[in-house]
C-alpha cells in the first residue's frame, strides 16, 4: 500500500516531540506580509499536547484533542476554557473530531486495535462522546480513513482514505455504505474543509511538490492551487461568511497563521510570533483560534482576525 499522510505523520499521533521536529525540520524561509497581531486569549494552561480545536455550530463549546502521557483523546470544554470534560473512554486512540451542523453529533478519528500494522477508522458519536458508530472503515484490505469534516446541511462528511491505494479525498453519507471519491492524483491530498454554502471544499495537497493548499467544487471538479510558497501550507478552515481562509504556514520560516481571501489573494500572517502556532479554528463570531506553545506547552488561544 502507497504510503498514506496518516503514515507519514505518524510521530504527530504518537509524539508531540516527533510533531516539534517534524515541523522544525520543514521550516523555510519566505517573505512576511502581515498587520500587527492582537493580544491573544488563552483558553486552556494545562501545558499538554492539543490539535484541531472546533468551536461548536452555536458557539458554546469547544471540542479538541489532548496528548496526555500515552493517551491521545478529546476534550470538550466551554468556549470561555472552562467545564472541560473527557469524552474518549479507554486508552485507544480519538482525535480530530468535528461537529455536525446541528451541533448534537461529533465525527472523529478512531484508532483501532488491530495487531502492529495500526489502522485508521472514522467514527461519529453523539456529542457526549456515547454511542459511538463505525462511519468509514476498512473495506477488505487496511485501510486509513482519517480527518473528517461535516458538511454544512449535514448530509454528508468529507474524509481522507487510502482505500484504492494512494491516499484521496472521500464524501459520504452517514449511514451509507458509498463512498464518493472526489480526488484522483499520486500527491497526498488531506484536511478537507467545507466552504459554509457547502459549494467547495478546501484541502491541503502536495501534488506541486510541498504541501499548498487547494480547493474544488463539493463534487470534485474546478480544482484551483490557493497558495504558492517556498514552505509548508496546511490545515485550511474557512471563515463563517466563506470570504477567507486561515491556514498554518512556516512561508516566513516559522511555523504561524495564516489569513488568505478565498480566491488565494492577500495572505497576511495573523499571529507573528517566534513559537509554533498550528491548527488554525474560526469562532462562530469570525475570531480566529490556534494552538501555540508561546507559553511552553502548547495551549488553545483565540485572537481577533486580521
Amino acid at each position: 500500500m502507497q504510503t498514506s499522510f496518516g503514515d507519514a505523520l505518524a510521530g504527530l499521533i504518537q509524539s508531540p516531540l516527533a510533531l516539534l521536529i517534524l515541523l522544525a525540520c520543514c521550516a523555510s524561509p519566505g517573505p512576511l506580509t502581515a498587520a500587527e497581531p492582537a493580544a491573544p486569549v488563552r483558553l486552556t494552561h494545562d501545558g499538554h499536547f492539543k490539535q484541531r480545536p472546533v468551536w461548536s455550530p452555536d458557539g458554546k463549546h469547544v471540542v479538541f484533542t489532548r496528548h496526555r502521557g500515552g493517551k491521545i483523546g478529546l476534550v470538550v470544554m466551554a468556549a470561555d476554557g472552562s467545564e472541560e470534560q473527557s469524552i474518549t473512554p479507554g486508552q485507544l486512540p480519538q482525535y480530530d473530531a468535528c461537529w455536525s451542523p446541528e451541533g448534537t453529533r461529533l465525527a472523529f478519528t478512531h484508532v483501532p486495535q488491530s495487531g502492529t500494522q495500526g489502522n485508521l477508522d472514522v467514527y461519529i458519536c453523539r456529542a457526549d462522546g456515547s454511542e459511538p458508530k463505525l462511519f468509514a472503515g476498512d473495506k477488505g484490505k487496511l485501510s486509513h480513513e482519517e480527518y473528517p469534516a461535516w458538511s454544512p446541511d449535514g448530509k454528508r462528511i468529507a474524509f481522507s482514505s487510502t482505500f484504492e491505494g494512494n491516499q484521496e479525498l472521500y464524501v459520504a453519507e452517514p449511514g451509507s455504505a458509498d463512498r464518493k471519491r472526489l480526488t484522483n492524483d499520486p500527491a497526498l491530498d488531506a484536511h478537507p474543509a467545507w466552504s459554509p454554502d457547502g459549494k467547495q471544499i478546501a484541502f491541503a495537497t502536495n501534488r506541486w511538490g510541498d504541501f499548498e493548499i487547494a480547493m474544488m467544487d463539493a463534487d470534485g471538479g474546478n480544482l484551483k492551487r490557493l497558495t504558492e510558497s517556498r514552505g509548508l501550507d496546511d490545515y485550511p478552515v474557512f471563515s463563517p461568511d466563506g470570504r477567507r481562509l486561515a491556514f498554518t504556514s512556516n512561508r516566513d520560516g516559522n511555523f504561524e497563521i495564516y489569513v488568505i481571501d478565498a480566491d488565494g489573494r492577500n495572505p497576511t500572517n495573523a499571529t507573528q510570533h517566534e513559537a509554533l502556532d498550528n491548527f488554525p479554528a474560526w469562532t462562530p463570531n469570525a475570531k480566529l483560534a490556534f494552538v501555540s506553545n508561546r507559553a511552553g506547552g502548547f495551549e488553545i488561544y483565540v485572537i481577533d482576525a486580521p
